[in-house]
């Protein structure tokens, strides 16, 4: 049996009417904004632009920075949840679209927070080299009938009908996210935009994540959505043999044990162990995207003290460190889901003003001050919805055997044995670019 791995995840970040205190319009600087039919001309305009050149090492210190992000949302998350699994990447590149129009200190904890430290033109041209490069794996050559693998990326925009956006930036989602808008009427259809919304990312993620947006979330003052989702199935490239996996034990942080279905399988996987950590990481068909799971290499040491020191830097460290050599490998089988909203955590990691009615300054969108009634938008919440299953299910293939034989020169190395029995981080990781698609922390498979 052919065994696979697939994750689908989804995530809306929601821009809503400010409905506040206002300046005086004196102040108010309109940066040619523009509305309906002009916003839709914007993006065909822009989708005809000249394909933007980067920089090898410009798209290389984006994924750097993006992998410290990544360590840093799991560990924010981490506070008030066991078993965590987000899209890194998603997230990133859906506030990136809405830090194309913050200014100010907005603009500067955004940056903070979400590790973009390059230059506005930059960033958005890396997030685009980004999105062609793992759009490529699709044309990943399968190598057994069965196989499967897929990495979808998509961007999609709400604007509602009568509200001004700045050319500018309608421009700039286009050209570098390939984000369309679809005009919408929030004040008085919002619950019917809000099944639009869920639908489409049902339909993209094929229909993993569902109801993405609960009821309430959108209202009459929405004036602005903006969606990234992105879908991956992949085989392994060494299958589990499904007649291996028994129930066995898994330990948890509290030390009770719970059976859960463990996968195993010996084969030629990297592997890395020091005082610190162990580490195996298991190749997808392609080679090119692969699951890295971690954990203490001391069975007994304290989980959350070691998940402390996990970063960007450590992460690297031990992916140069790996070795490919014969690994005796349990696996959990499990599937987990995930749902946040993510305005407190980002607010806790410094991302305060994009949430503040009239701190918040994406004067780059609107083409107005903040605080600025029926003109201003701020964050009213992140959604992200995320669903993992891993497993050995998928196609029974026909096989042909050669038997070749060889000289003996040595008896062949016992396979390390490696087994993910206990708590432990695993991530998707895109090999070619360095990206973190998914990342995820497992404390109970069977929670």
């Amino acid at each position: 049996m052919k065994a696979w791995v697939f994750s689908r995840i989804g995530l809306v970040l929601m821009v809503v009417l400010l409905a506040g205190c206002a300046p005086d319009e004196d102040d108010v600087d309109m940066h040619e904004p523009v509305n309906g039919d002009e916003a839709v001309e914007a993006i065909e305009d822009a989708t005809d632009a000249p394909e933007p050149q980067l920089d090898d090492g410009v798209l290389a210190g984006l994924t750097a920075d993006q992998r410290e992000f990544a360590f840093s949302l799991l560990k924010q998350l981490g506070i008030e949840h066991d078993n965590v699994f987000v899209s890194p990447y998603s997230i990133a590149a859906a506030l990136a679209m809405v830090y194309a129009g913050a200014d100010g200190d907005t603009r500067e904890q955004m940056a903070g927070t979400l590790h973009f430290p390059l230059e506005d033109g930059d960033l958005h041209a890396a997030f685009h080299r980004l999105d062609r490069e793992l759009a490529a794996r699709a044309e990943v050559e399968l190598e057994e009938e069965g196989d499967s693998f897929r990495l979808d990326v998509v961007n999609q925009t709400w604007g509602h009908e009568t509200f001004e956006f700045r050319q500018d930036y309608l421009d700039l989602l286009a050209r570098y996210y390939g984000a369309g808008m679809r005009q919408v009427d929030f004040q008085t259809a919002f619950e019917a935009v809000r099944e639009e919304i869920n639908d489409w990312v049902a339909d993209q993620t094929e229909q993993r994540i569902e109801d993405l947006l609960p009821p309430q979330s959108l209202n009459a003052d929405t004036r602005f959505v903006l969606v990234n989702a992105i879908y991956f199935l992949g085989s392994w490239k060494h299958a589990f043999d499904k007649e291996g996996t028994q129930d066995r034990s898994f330990t948890r942080l509290d030390g009770s044990e719970v059976d859960v279905p463990m996968m195993r399988q010996t084969a030629r996987f990297g592997h890395h162990a020091d005082e610190h950590t162990l580490a195996v990481s298991l190749p997808y068909v392609g080679d090119e995207v692969e699951l890295v799971a971690m954990m203490p290499a001391d069975a007994s040491a304290d989980f959350n003290s070691w998940a402390g020191g996990l970063d960007g830097e450590r992460f690297d460290q031990v992916l140069e460190a790996m070795e490919r050599q014969e690994v005796a490998l349990y696996f959990p089988r499990f599937e987990s889901e995930s749902a946040f909203e993510l305005a407190d955590f980002l607010g806790e990691m410094g991302m305060v003003d994009a949430f503040d009615e009239c701190a918040a300054d994406f004067r780059g969108i609107t083409g107005v001050e903040p605080c600025i009634p029926d003109r201003s938008i701020y964050i009213d919440e992140i959604f992200h919805k995320s669903f993992v299953g891993i497993d050995e299910a998928g196609t029974e293939a026909a096989a042909a055997t050669a038997v070749a034989m060889v000289r003996v020169t040595a008896m062949p190395p016992e396979p390390v044995e490696v087994r993910f029995d206990r708590p432990f981080y695993y991530f998707i990781h895109d090999l070619p670019t360095g990206a973190i698609l998914f990342a995820g922390r497992m404390l109970d498979p069977a929670g």
